[in-house]
């Protein structure tokens, strides 16, 4: 047999020396990137087309398929390369903002950004709720998150308060953004941010055990069968797909109804998911307010706010929240998805007021503001952790309705 030399050897053995990209190639990529951002923040992630991102780059598909396989491997890039820098940066520093001794770590720039997202930032958000139903992307986006909340402290090493700051600082830099979708911006949310930040510092370990809450599964009541049917069905859908995915034909399927029915209820699919949304969230919004109705009746410390924070931890509401988060991404390119939610949430701080009238509205205001944030932030955080239920919640919010004379 042939013997190499050592030469051939040591080359047979040695890297293959890749070739540098071209400026050419280079700049390609980052025109892809840039139209990809464009056409995200335009049409949402799940809207996302090859052909298109091409046309707006002003180059072929084959210049996308030479460097991504599909669109999720491209909406990975557009994770890793754009968003997930600025992203991460926001979330890790509304944290610090919660839980640092340190005054200055509340920044005016970060405050800004807590009460009017930018675009970017509004992509982070989306791309938390797709990757928990996107099985591609979740590989690289949930264990990025879960990594980030469990380096700022969301970890077993930390104590029950240190991991409620952590959990509730990641909550409301999500969930800000999320509101934001709705109401476009979030005026006076810096108040909440200093608010949680005192009761955080102020917190003292809950010792007595917490009754544990068993509030009625969240299900439509419009007193006819087959409306309630369909909204079972388009919520647990949509949960799984979001909007997009989300057809009237699969959502014929699961609720046994046939399609033709269904359009004898809805005009379209917009209109089916607006009437879930809105049946499903006044359900929501009447349990919380009448837990704190009881907890105001009992002169319990914490107002009832910390039972959202319980509530959410019951799994047969896990199907439901996953269904409102798809709702709040919808509503940035649905304009009357937008209006309806916007419709709820008005609704919510009229009850609100109309039920503690003791309260000034400038207060109400702050608390139906401060919940929702930081309540679909929560929810949209449940498949990157699984410590919410070590957190002490019940010690912060006790500060919080102090501070407020709750």
């Amino acid at each position: 047999m042939h013997q190499l030399s050592m030469t051939q050897q040591k080359n047979l053995q040695a890297p293959v020396a890749r070739r540098a990209p071209s400026s050419r190639s280079a700049l390609n990529t980052s025109a892809i990137l840039k139209a990809l951002t464009k056409e995200a923040t335009e049409l949402g992630l799940d809207a996302i087309s090859a052909g298109s991102v091409a046309k707006r780059a002003g180059l072929t598909s084959g210049a996308i398929y030479s460097r991504y396989e599909n669109n999720d491997e491209m909406l990975i890039a557009l994770w890793q390369n754009v968003v997930a820098p600025v992203f991460g940066a926001h979330c890790k520093e509304t944290i610090a903002a919660i839980v640092s001794t340190n005054p200055s770590a509340q920044d005016s720039n970060l405050l800004a950004q807590i009460e009017k997202p930018n675009h970017i930032l509004g992509l982070g958000a989306e791309f938390i709720v797709v990757a928990q139903r996107n099985e591609v992307i979740g590989e690289v986006v949930v264990a990025e998150v879960g990594k980030w909340l469990s380096d700022a402290g969301l970890n077993s090493s930390s104590t029950p308060i240190q991991r409620a700051g952590v959990a509730i600082g990641a909550s409301l830099a999500i969930g800000a953004i999320l509101r934001s979708f709705i109401t476009g911006s979030n005026p006076g949310l810096r108040l909440i941010v200093s608010g949680i930040h005192n009761a955080y510092v102020d917190a003292k370990p809950t010792t007595a055990a917490r009754k544990s809450l068993t509030p009625k599964p969240i299900r439509p009541d419009t007193q006819n069968p087959l409306r309630d049917a369909l909204i079972d069905a388009t919520a647990e859908v949509m949960s799984k797909t979001g909007f997009t995915g989300a057809t009237i034909s699969r959502i014929a399927r699961k609720s046994d109804i046939t399609s033709g029915s269904i359009y004898n209820f809805y005009a379209d699919k917009e209109s089916l998911m607006n009437d879930s949304v809105s049946e499903l969230m006044r359900t929501t919004q009447r349990q919380n307010l009448d837990s704190k109705k009881v907890a105001s009746s009992l002169h319990k410390p914490n107002f009832g706010l910390t039972d959202s924070f319980d509530f959410g931890l019951i799994p047969d509401r896990r199907t439901w929240l996953r269904f409102r988060q798809e709702c709040i991404i919808a509503t940035r390119h649905h304009k009357k998805t937008h209006k309806e939610m916007k419709k709820v949430i008005t609704e919510r701080n009229e009850s609100m007021t109309q039920s503690f009238p003791h309260l000034s509205p400038a207060v109400v205001n702050l608390v139906s503001m401060g919940e929702q944030a930081i309540g679909y932030g929560y929810s949209s955080l449940f498949g990157y952790t699984n410590l919410f239920d070590k957190c002490d919640f019940d010690a912060i919010m006790v500060q919080v309705a102090k501070q407020n004379s709750l």
